[in-house]
């Protein structure tokens, strides 16, 4: 496809090597992560290990490896410590539900 798009540059626009090659890999880049991320979806319920060097974190487990910029994972991290605080909230709920209704179905 890149290919095909050159070719078409060339012949519609003129050629001009750093411009179109600019241009083509900033197009591309962003449609190749856009793919990436439409057809990966990663569930980690464990991880095995986890290790700090140069400013990243390395999470290892079944899943493979993610590595995570410190600095972003820190700004990042009262989001999720909220989001995951609040799951656990709900959790705790429903099992409080099953427990009552079970309760109630034994006392009858």
């Amino acid at each position: 496809m890149k290919k095909e798009l050159i070719k078409f540059i060339e012949k519609e626009l003129g050629y001009q090597h750093e411009t179109v090659n600019k241009a083509i890999k900033k197009y591309f880049a962003g449609k190749e992560v856009e793919w990436k991320e439409k057809e990966k979806s990663m569930y980690i319920h464990e991880t095995d290990s986890m290790s700090c060097s140069n400013g990243e974190l390395y999470i290892f487990g079944e899943f493979g490896e993610i590595v995570w910029n410190c600095e972003t994972l820190f700004t990042d991290l009262p989001h999720i410590v909220q989001m995951v605080y609040k799951a656990r909230i709900e959790t705790d709920q429903r099992i409080k539900e099953s427990i009552a209704e079970i309760t109630k179905l034994i006392s009858e």
